[in-house]
């Protein structure tokens, strides 16, 4: 081990703290002022002349802006100058640990105390915002907590440097697990909105227990960043915070316009969280004043500016909620709505569905139970007037309608409501009664039941 620097500047070295790819992290004793500091050295030894000079030429105009940067959640920068020709920073010393550390030895935080550390995390995003300082490099290990749970989040206005540059010298630094889908990509411009992406994945992880995407690789980790879908939180954490998920569903949105645009924005719908939070709430519809920020949203568009997949039939939706309510609790109007905002199939929406239900056994059976429904087009109809013609009439519906009732009524014992729409679209290609029962038959995945549907024709 390298002997430690009596002095870095005029700041005297009282300990080494930490150190990393980039350099070490030493507290030392500021003479002028008598404070404790954190000074970070830099390691340029590895580049070239001319790249180390453009380093801290860039590096100086980062740190003045992070200096901008005064907040009660930003760990402070005092100084920048050069030590031995390598950049260094002092900065406020922050006594305690991160949350990295946290999160190593309890992975798992109560929903309401990770709120409230990433209340102050976006308190800082947004102040550092407003100054134009994007920090890029929101994760557990860049989140400081004192001994007061008060937050301070480091290394504003640097991680740029720090992560992107220097990375044509050094391997690749820590995880891509936290990056936004533009960070993956490496996008000419990325704005705040990248560290909101951020702080709901490292959200995610405070609740969860572990990283929302992850994979055997840094290319695998990107990947899944870019083009899969958030996983569904634990169900008990879904039970004790239904919107939850809606929350950072918004926050990790793949496009930047998907997302909050500022994090006061999801400051607010967090607070909404823990104001709703509770195993017996069901409310989904916010408050008026953050109504778009966790609604549904329409299916994106197609390059023809056509919706790809057409909004599924509010009847199918409520009889799969009340079949997964069964399994999960009230939660289960969540998850249909958060599922089907995204444009999926029925199909894809029951599938989706049961895997947020915990047990093995119930999830087969959930699957059984809305095998039928998931046979279903999204575009059938929606629950209004039986199928017509032009005229009004009730075009190629031929059969009495007294007979489409009794079947629907017999449907629905074994169905649910939905049987109001298989009925309907069955009449449309039958020409019998008989036929009708046989076709709607094929609706009910138990052998016995569908006997017995069969058997209610006759009675």
């Amino acid at each position: 081990m390298q002997p430690l620097p009596p002095n870095i500047g005029r700041y005297v070295v009282e300990e080494l703290v930490g150190v990393g790819g980039m350099g070490q992290i030493y507290r030392a004793h500021d003479p002028v002022l008598r404070r404790t500091v954190a000074i970070k050295l830099i390691s340029t030894k590895l580049m070239s002349g001319a790249d180390r000079a453009d380093y801290i030429k860039r590096f100086r105009r980062e740190a003045e802006a992070a200096a901008r940067c005064a907040h009660p959640n930003i760990v402070a920068v005092y100084d920048f100058a050069l030590h031995d020709e390598q950049p260094y920073l002092a900065m406020e010393f922050v006594s305690g640990r991160s949350l990295r550390q946290l999160l190593d030895d309890a992975p798992v935080m109560e929903v309401p105390n990770a709120i409230a550390v990433m209340l102050q995390v976006l308190d800082a995003l947004t102040s550092a915002h407003e100054q134009g300082v994007i920090h890029q490099d929101i994760k557990p290990g860049n989140i400081m907590l004192t001994a007061e749970q008060r937050v301070k989040v480091g290394d504003f206005g640097i991680s740029k440097l720090m992560n992107v540059e220097a990375t044509t010298v050094f391997s690749t630094i820590g995880t891509p697990s936290y990056m936004s889908p533009e960070q993956c990509r490496g996008d000419d411009i990325v704005d705040g909105r990248s560290d909101i992406f951020s702080a709901g994945a490292t959200l995610f992880e405070m609740v969860a227990g572990e990283r929302a995407f992850q994979g055997r690789n840094v290319t695998e980790v990107s990947r899944r960043i870019q083009n899969d879908n958030l996983p569904l939180l634990p169900a008990n954490v879904r039970n004790a915070a239904p919107r939850l998920q809606l929350v950072l569903e918004r926050a990790m949105g793949k496009h930047p316009a998907d997302r909050f645009d500022t994090g006061a924005d999801m400051a607010e719908a967090l607070r909404q969280v823990l104001r709703e939070a509770g195993p017996d709430s069901t409310r989904i519809a916010p408050e008026a004043k953050v109504t778009t920020v966790v609604s549904p949203r329409a299916p994106r568009e197609d390059s023809a500016g056509r919706n790809p997949q057409p909004a599924l039939d509010p009847t199918l939706l409520k009889t799969v909620e009340d079949k997964l309510r069964t399994y999960v609790g009230p939660v289960a109007r969540v998850l249909v709505q958060t599922v089907a905002a995204r444009g999926r199939s029925a199909a894809d929406l029951v599938s989706e569905l049961a895997q947020s239900v915990p047990d093995e056994a119930d999830r087969e059976r959930f699957l059984r139970e809305t095998a039928s429904l998931a046979r279903l087009r999204s575009s059938t109809p929606t629950g209004g007037p039986p199928l017509s013609d032009s005229s009004g009439r009730r075009g190629s519906i031929s059969l009495p309608e007294q007979e489409l009732e009794r079947a629907q009524a017999a449907l629905t014992q074994f169905v649910g409501p939905i049987a109001r729409v298989l009925v309907r679209r069955a009449a449309v290609n039958c020409s019998s009664v008989e036929l009708l029962w046989q076709a709607l038959a094929t609706h009910i995945e138990s052998p016995t039941e569908r006997a017995a549907f069969l058997r209610l024709r006759q009675s």
